[in-house]
């Protein structure tokens, strides 16, 4: 599991059980993130700001707790609540590690996120083969 893969969990976590996002919860998840991947200065600036928007998250459905129209998909709650701001440390967090480790995973979640953010393919649609290439020239 990468650290893009735990930030998608705490996502799923602050919008389908908000009231269980609490500080000693997020504590652990950046311990458990801090012991299983190393990240420089960088990257731990993107995981903060992802435990940030996780807050936010957290915040908007415990106050909407009530909505009966809340939709099942834990990626449709992100959108509602924050749409592309919360999407945006991610896919920060993606392109970082991907200039510094590359690989296809790292390279799927910078294709999905890059739509999502910025509504249009990840520099027009290039396989991860085709990406990888331009940069061993």
């Amino acid at each position: 599991m990468t650290v893009l893969d735990d930030v998608d969990q705490l996502y799923e976590l602050a919008v389908m059980e908000p009231s269980t996002l609490n500080d000693q919860v997020i504590a652990d998840w950046a311990e458990g993130v801090a012991a299983g991947s190393e990240m420089d200065r960088t990257g731990a600036k993107y995981v903060r700001r992802c435990l940030n928007i996780s807050r936010k998250l957290s915040s908007f459905w415990i106050a909407r707790a009530a909505a009966s129209d809340a939709p099942s998909d834990w990626r449709a709650r992100v959108d509602i609540a924050l749409g592309i701001r919360a999407w945006r440390p991610q896919l920060d967090l993606a392109q970082h590690i991907l200039e510094s480790s590359p690989s296809e995973d790292v390279y799927s979640f910078v294709v999905e996120l890059f739509r999502i953010v910025n509504n249009e393919p990840f520099l027009d649609g290039v396989s991860f083969e085709e990406w990888r290439e331009t940069q061993q020239s």
